[in-house]
């Protein structure tokens, strides 16, 4: 059951993009809000502090005004110091109440509620004795009171101090708070990128190996993409493509194996033709004419060498079966180089031969026919008088055939591409008739059947060197 399906890369792309923005807004925003709440808190706490301070002061310049008011009432006993005296004590207590309003430390309002009840107390006693106040020992009243008040002032300085340490203590703890969501949330966003890259990318990692297997020429795989409807629908263009390439495939071998069939009986014609005519049973011929017949046989087993390719590509191309049977490997590479000692003679090269006895399981003739194409193509590019050297061993349970020769080589940018069918290298070779391109094709189909291997050697020598791995029991090539 599909939980999320995209229509489209660039739908896929925005979700995406917005998935991993989400919780970045959120943090963005989390962090603004704490950051303008600490700023908030910040600005209470020192203006509480700040008025409070004010007011302390406030409190010891009316405690002083009162106190002096008193005492010279006391010595003037005139009425206007009493009313001034009953002003800045009702200055006193609107203080007190604006301090009380503030949010205060628990031990600071105590003292201001205690200071309120001494200062009402001594009022209650002014208010009782307002005739004869010059009994009243103010200054020892007053100096209890002051120092009440210097206290308050004092506390209240403090509270700047520690209404600082506590805005930096939650600043601190702000911080921790946003490292902490940064630290859970930074691997968050990680891991939901990484969901997005797979998410986008294991359609197009599905689509690149599909359309590798069908540059390699792999058709029998159905092409189903799973993922945005886009890519889904370019899958199913590439399978109805897949589709059609099968086909084309398939009419080409066809087309193939008929023209192969039907060139063969001409061409037994015009050998036997030329047959009879190299052994004069119609007359004896000049020298010119033995020229052109010998050029005529030479041909026509050329062409019937190029139709034998032809046939065996298409052989090797329908998952050929195997005859399997105990082989010398040895022995039928050295019947093989006695076959090609006219040419080599005609050719003044000379083959080196190094070869062990080894005994394999595999399938006879097409053994032969891997052999022949190397051979072939070692004689085909070695020029006048060059050495083919041959080396057969054995290495951890396979056999290992290499040939060599003295030719011109295989460019770097070739190598990868000269088993190919139909693919012809740069280099020149002596023949006349050119060949078809299929010869290290039907080698490396045949090999891959026996669960073998052909690779070309960059050893650094001149001309080509092939090397060729096949199993000495056909149990460790399934295995």
């Amino acid at each position: 059951m599909k939980l999320f399906r995209s229509k489209s890369i660039l739908h896929l792309i925005m979700v995406g993009f917005a998935v991993v923005a989400l919780p970045l807004i959120v943090a963005l925003l989390y962090a603004a809000a704490s950051v303008d709440k600490l700023a908030v808190q910040s600005q209470q706490m020192i203006s509480n502090a700040v008025k409070a301070t004010e007011g302390g002061g406030v409190l010891v310049e009316q405690m002083t005004a009162m106190e002096r008011n008193l005492r010279q009432y006391q010595i003037l006993n005139d009425e206007l110091l009493l009313q001034v005296y009953h002003s800045n004590r009702k200055k006193f207590v609107e203080t007190i109440g604006a301090l009380n309003k503030l949010s205060l430390p628990v031990s600071l309002r105590d003292q201001l509620g205690q200071l309120t009840l001494d200062e009402a107390a001594f009022y209650k006693i002014i208010l009782e004795k307002q005739n004869s106040l010059n009994k009243i020992n103010v200054s020892d009243t007053f100096s209890v009171l002051s120092a009440q008040a210097q206290a308050i002032l004092l506390q209240s300085q403090r509270l700047i101090d520690t209404e600082v340490a506590n805005t930096q203590i939650s600043a601190q703890e702000a911080q921790q708070n946003l490292f902490w969501q940064a630290s859970m949330l930074v691997p968050g966003v990680l891991l939901l990128v990484a969901i997005i890259v797979a998410l986008i990318n294991r359609p197009l990692r599905r689509m690149d190996g599909a359309i590798r297997r069908l540059g390699a020429g792999d058709f029998s795989v159905a092409l189903n993409l799973e993922g945005p409807r886009d890519i889904e629908q370019l899958g199913e263009r590439l399978d109805w493509m897949r589709t059609r390439l099968m086909e084309v495939d398939q009419e080409k071998k066809r087309f193939l194996r008929h023209i192969s069939h039907e060139l063969k009986t001409p061409l037994t014609t015009i050998r036997e033709g030329s047959e009879l005519l190299a052994e004069e049973i119609p007359g004896e011929l000049s020298t010119q004419q033995r020229e052109i017949v010998e050029l005529l046989r030479q041909n026509s087993v050329q062409l019937q060498k190029l139709i034998e390719d032809l046939l065996n590509y298409n052989s090797a191309t329908y998952s050929p079966t195997l005859n399997l049977q105990t082989l010398r490997l040895d022995e039928l590479v050295m019947k093989l180089i006695d076959e090609y000692k006219l040419t080599v003679m005609s050719r003044r090269l000379w083959f080196d031969a190094e070869l062990a006895e080894i005994t394999i399981s595999a399938d006879p003739e097409k053994i032969r026919i891997i052999i022949d194409n190397l051979l072939s193509n070692a004689v085909k590019f070695s020029p006048t008088k060059g050495k083919i050297k041959i080396k057969l061993g054995c290495e951890s349970g396979y056999a290992v055939l290499t040939v060599q020769d003295q030719g011109p080589g295989i460019a770097r940018e070739q190598r990868d591409r000269i088993f190919d069918a139909f693919y012809q290298g740069s280099a020149n070779y002596t023949g006349h008739v050119s060949g078809t391109g299929l010869g290290l094709s039907i080698v490396k189909e045949y090999l891959h059947a026996h669960g073998g291997t052909i690779d070309v050697v960059n050893d650094g020598d001149v001309g080509a060197s092939m090397r060729v791995c096949l199993p000495l029991r056909q149990e460790l090539a399934a295995a």
